[in-house]
């Protein structure tokens, strides 16, 4: 096997999420050990990363107790002769060298990034990591044919590269047009840049939506134990990359913002009970710490609790069948449905009993009930972008 070989087979392992078919034992074993490490570095990356954002505070208070002890007393501030020339006073003033200059105007600098909303920028990179998949909403601020900004009430604004997303209306039918400013969605994609004050999101599907009731955001915590099993609104959840973690902005019954660890297995259970997460009413259920469960207060699927109507995504729920690289058929009660595989598909295992191993063979899937969410393209094509999987009966 050539470098090249291996090169492509990788490529297309990491487009589609699955080992290709034509790969040979001896190639499949190498691809797999590459997924496996793959996801071990990105598992990695993304705890460093939340551990140096969620240093940012202690830090920016220590530059701050610097910057005060180097403020120089009444006392000994220094005094200069006053000449009775412009020239004499330019002459007997201190130089300050080039280098400190610099190291001032740096020091200026950071002073203004670290004090410029540093725990909205914490909160960011808490709450998203690099290639999870989200669902969001927010309110469209600025609009042209590749991009839109959003403004998230927790994390603030966020870009959205809409270069190959689909637009829906309320009902789920396609638009000719993106989102305008003033208007309300709901987007469902793939994250690509999630650092402190810079998040952008590759969107797969944006829904225009009715704004929730109150929108108005409290203060975000973190919540690592639940005092009790309160209840809350979910606003965003996004899934890492191999589908073994998720994480949750959930607006509690008190006023407060809750970001929590999420349970994979019941947020796959939520989003099977109900086609979608955003603005589903849920319970926080604590068993042994985080991750914590997820309880869902409404069960009537497809229906949006967002505030209005709205889905980030359409669902679909079947067995699937005749599974092939790049498509397999969900047999629904109307009969079957093609769909395609998107790149970034997420799949979460359920109560399959499925390993992360099984689910990059996508033969795997063969026979077990499932729901899949995504969205009809001008074609009429079904693409899936997300598959909760279900036991078989």
């Amino acid at each position: 096997m050539t470098p090249d070989r291996l090169d492509d087979l990788l490529a297309r392992a990491l487009e589609t999420g699955t080992i290709p078919p034509d790969a040979s034992p001896h190639e499949q074993a190498q691809l797999e050990q590459l997924l496996a490490a793959r996801e071990n570095l990105l598992a990695a990356r993304h705890t460093i990363d939340r551990e140096a954002d969620a240093a940012m505070p202690l830090a920016r208070a220590r530059f701050q107790r610097y910057l005060a002890a180097r403020q120089p007393t009444p006392a000994q501030r220094p005094t200069h002769t006053a000449s009775p020339h412009l020239l004499a006073r330019l002459l007997q003033a201190p130089r300050l060298p080039l280098a400190a200059s610099l190291a001032a105007l740096l020091l200026i600098a950071l002073a203004a990034l670290l004090l410029t909303d540093p725990l909205r920028g914490t909160q960011q990179a808490q709450a998203l990591g690099l290639d999870d998949y989200v669902q969001l909403a927010g309110t469209v601020t600025q609009s042209d044919n590749s991009t839109i900004l959003v403004d998230q009430p927790d994390l603030g604004p966020i870009r959205i590269d809409t270069t190959e997303a689909i637009f829906l209306d309320t009902d789920g039918n396609t638009l000719d047009r993106p989102p305008a400013p003033g208007e309300h969605i709901l987007v469902a994609g793939i994250v690509r840049e999630a650092r402190a004050g810079r998040i952008l999101i590759a969107a797969q599907t944006l829904s225009t939506s009715a704004a929730p009731n109150d929108e108005t955001p409290g203060h975000l915590q973190r919540l690592s134990s639940l005092d009790g099993a309160p209840e809350g609104t979910i606003r965003l959840v996004a899934i890492d990359p191999a589908g073994r973690s998720g994480r949750a902005i959930v607006a509690l019954a008190d006023g407060r913002r809750a970001l929590v660890e999420i349970d994979p297995a019941s947020l796959g259970a939520l989003l099977a009970a109900t086609g979608t997460s955003l603005g589903s009413r849920v319970r926080l259920a604590d068993d042994h710490g985080p991750p914590f469960s997820l309880e869902p207060l409404d069960s009537r699927p497809g229906q949006s609790h967002s505030g209005g109507p709205g889905r980030a995504a359409l669902h679909l729920a079947g067995t699937i069948a005749d599974v092939k690289p790049k498509t397999f058929t969900l047999q629904t009660s109307d009969g079957p449905v093609t769909i395609e595989r998107r790149p970034g598909l997420r799949i979460l295992p359920g109560a399959s009993g499925l390993t992360q191993r099984d689910l990059r063979k996508l033969e795997s899937l063969q026979g077990y009930p499932a729901v899949v969410a995504g969205f009809l393209d001008s074609n009429g094509q079904f693409r899936a972008h997300l598959i909760v999987l279900s036991s078989p009966n």
